[in-house]
């Protein structure tokens, strides 16, 4: 098991992340000591995090600039190169690189396009085509004589591609390749899977020995288990180009995890929350009113722990106010 699969380890980075929020109350202090003091695994793990995390999170707040990758790249090379060291002296520990990582996407920082969270970025490539990366995505170009392709590392890109008869355009992903001539679509990786969703024209998915035609308006989940069926409501996965998360009776846990990218603080949700099903439209750049929105519409509980933390779980009995 991996030190980032380890729950004490787990555990051990929340309550770092809740104690240096600066709204700790007394209950929870109190919460953390017994749950320090119950377990020898639990003592250890923090040890482990303490002794990673504690001056990494130091120097990110006096650097002040823990914000968006632009802002780090912005900074003249000395400055950017004390800031990523900054950033790698996070990370140091194995297992710890998802805490950094919600600043700056630093695993990603030898790709060819990538984006920070809460960044979408447009790029136009040398050939005339078009294409956008969501927050916290990384690609990758190969472009020779014979085909033209975009390697997607991590997240979601969309492509509208310019016409060239010679050479194919195709995005790659661990899943699979799509290959879409003077198209427009929208490749997404998640954990077990990717997301086609066609916008225009056409576009073939080569995937686990099978080949398929998916056209405008048709959305395709595909991966090691083969090709799914063609469904319309999975092209709506696209509307992140717009600042939108279109939600079509999914279950929360996936669209927690759509929020992510535009959180630079954790989100946790429970495993009795994560099942609940949701449906309807919410803002990607403004993550705050998204998780009010789902408050006032399921029956859950957000606390947030000056923004490092956000808790979410199935919300208590609610009490009827006084007639």
């Amino acid at each position: 098991m991996s030190r980032a699969a380890d729950p004490c380890l787990r555990q051990a980075i929340e309550w770092m992340t809740l104690l240096n929020s600066g709204v700790v109350s007394g209950a929870d202090r109190q919460r953390f000591e017994a749950w320090h003091a119950a377990d020898a695994r639990h003592a250890a793990a923090w040890r482990a995090v303490e002794q990673a995390l504690r001056q990494p999170f130091s120097a990110i707040r006096e650097t002040g600039q823990a914000s968006t990758a632009s802002a780090i790249l912005r900074q003249p090379p000395p400055r950017r190169r004390m800031l990523l060291k900054t950033l790698a002296l996070a990370v140091g520990g194995a297992g710890m690189a998802w805490l950094a990582n919600r600043q700056f996407p630093v695993t990603e920082l030898t790709a060819d396009l990538s984006t920070g969270t809460a960044q979408r970025r447009r790029f136009v490539l040398a050939d005339g085509s078009e294409i956008m990366l969501n927050a916290r995505s990384a690609a990758d170009l190969a472009f020779d004589g014979r085909a033209r392709r975009v390697r997607l590392r991590s997240g979601a890109v969309y492509v509208r591609v310019a016409a060239d008869p010679g050479r194919p355009f195709i995005v790659s992903s661990a899943d699979g390749d799509v290959r879409g001539d003077a198209a427009e679509f929208m490749v997404a990786r998640h954990p077990d899977s990717s997301v086609l969703s066609v916008l225009a024209g056409m576009a073939e998915l080569d995937a686990a020995g099978a080949r398929q035609a998916v056209r405008q308006g048709e959305g395709v989940r595909f991966g090691r288990h083969g090709i799914g069926t063609p469904d319309r409501l999975l092209a709506s996965q696209a509307a992140w180009r717009r600042g939108m998360l279109v939600v079509q009776d999914e279950p929360l846990d996936a669209v927690i995890e759509a929020l992510r990218p535009y959180r630079r603080g954790y989100l946790r949700i429970s495993a009795p929350a994560a099942r609940l099903r949701v449906l309807g439209t919410l803002p990607l750049d403004d993550t705050d009113t998204a998780l009010a929105a789902l408050a006032q519409t399921l029956p859950i509980s957000v606390s947030d722990y000056g923004g490092w933390l956000v808790n979410i779980d199935l919300a208590g009995p609610r009490t009827a106010a006084p007639a």
